[in-house]
């Protein structure tokens, strides 16, 4: 699977939302021939430090991204 790369990978960092251990994510994607993989928690870069060093330790280049939960912009209200 040389060539291709999720950008939208959730780890158990984001609560609710993902379960996997960053350590684990780079290892799947490591056995998948998978050259890169990109960690995109929600509201957290929690799990950043350690998916780096698996990525690492897997030959897996990591990409970092972040998932933020913003209210929508209220027009005509200031402050």
């Amino acid at each position: 699977m040389s060539g291709f790369t999720h950008l939208h990978t959730v780890s158990g960092f984001s609560l609710r939302y993902g379960a996997s251990h960053p350590e684990r994510l780079a290892e799947r994607a490591s056995e998948r021939g998978m050259d890169a993989l990109a960690l995109t928690d929600r509201d957290s870069l929690g799990g950043a430090v350690r998916f780096a060093k698996a990525c690492a330790a897997a030959g897996v280049r990591p990409l970092f991204g972040v998932e933020l939960a913003v209210e929508e912009f209220a027009s005509g209200v200031s402050g």
